[in-house]
C-alpha cells in the first residue's frame, strides 16, 4: 500500500480492460512477456507497450513477486467476475495516492448528482496543498473521473452523474482487508474510508461481510456495540496467501 507521492492517475486511468486482458491470459507474473513481447493489449508502438506494462505494475503489482494485496486481488478476481471493477478500483486506490487523494469528491456525492472534474482536482488539492500544478491537476482529475466511471460510480460520457456501483461480498472482504492493513478494526473498520468505497450504509456493509464469511473470506462477531472483524487470516487461509498475515 503506497502512502504518499505521485501515482499513475497523473497520466493514466485504472486501465480496467487492460488488467482484465492480462489476468485472462494468466500472465500477471510475466506481464512484460505478453504486454511488450507479444503485444497482448494491441498497443501501436513499443513505447506504448512499455508504458502500459509500467502503469499496470504500478497500479496492481503485476510481476514475478507481487505483494500479498495484489495476490489477493488476482485470486478474488477469478472467483468473482461481477465484483471485478470494484476489486480493481480498491487495489488502485491502495496503490495510487493520486487516485485516493481525490476520492472524497466522488464518494461524498449523492446519486444523480453531477460530479465535475474540477471537484476531484479540488479534493486532491485539499488533501495535498500545492503538490500539483494546474495542468497536472486537471489531467489527474480527468483520469480519475474515467476510473470512477469504469468502476460504476459515475455514469455518462461527458456529463458525469453519480451512480451506484455493483458491490459483492468478495469486494466487501477485499475492502475490509485493505482497511485492516491500514490499521482499522471493529466499528472503526466499518466506518473507514475503505468501506465507504462500498457505497452502502453500515448495516449493509456488515451484511456483505457476513456473506463473505460464508465464502471463507472473513470472520465477523458482534455483541451489543462490540464488533470484531477479521479478514487477513481467513483470507490468507482460503486463498493460500500467508503473506496477508506474515508481513
Amino acid at each position: 500500500m503506497k502512502v504518499s507521492g505521485g501515482g499513475p492517475h497523473q497520466s493514466k486511468t485504472m486501465m480496467l480492460a487492460d488488467l482484465g486482458a492480462v489476468l485472462a491470459a494468466e500472465a500477471e507474473l510475466q506481464p512484460d512477456k505478453v504486454i511488450i513481447g507479444e503485444n497482448l493489449l494491441g498497443k501501436p508502438s513499443s513505447r506504448a507497450r512499455e508504458a502500459a506494462a509500467y502503469y499496470l505494475r504500478q497500479l496492481y503489482g503485476l510481476g514475478d513477486t507481487p505483494p500479498a494485496v495484489s495476490r489477493a486481488l488476482f485470486a478474488l478476481w477469478r472467483r468473482d467476475p461481477v465484483g471485478r471493477p470494484l476489486l480493481a478500483l480498491l487495489c488502485a486506490i491502495a496503490r495510487d495516492p493520486s487516485l485516493r487523494g481525490g476520492a472524497a469528491a466522488v464518494l461524498d456525492g449523492k446519486v444523480g448528482e453531477q460530479i465535475r472534474s474540477p471537484a476531484i482536482a479540488a479534493a486532491f488539492e485539499a488533501e495535498h496543498p500545492g503538490r500539483l500544478g494546474l495542468n497536472m491537476a486537471n489531467s489527474l482529475a480527468r483520469n480519475a473521473a474515467s476510473s470512477w466511471t469504469q468502476a460504476g460510480f459515475l455514469a455518462g460520457a461527458v456529463r458525469k452523474l453519480r451512480s451506484r456501483p455493483k458491490v459483492t461480498p468478495t469486494a466487501a472482504a477485499y475492502a475490509a482487508l485493505l482497511a485492516q492493513l491500514a490499521g482499522f478494526g471493529g466499528q472503526t473498520l466499518l466506518e473507514s474510508r475503505w468501506l465507504d468505497v462500498l457505497d452502502r450504509p453500515a448495516e449493509d456493509r456488515m451484511a456483505l461481510l457476513r456473506q463473505a464469511e460464508g465464502l471463507g473470506l472473513a470472520r465477523v462477531r458482534s455483541a451489543g456495540h462490540v464488533v470484531e472483524i477479521e479478514v487477513r487470516r481467513p483470507m490468507a487461509e482460503t486463498l493460500g496467501i500467508p503473506g496477508l498475515v506474515h508481513r
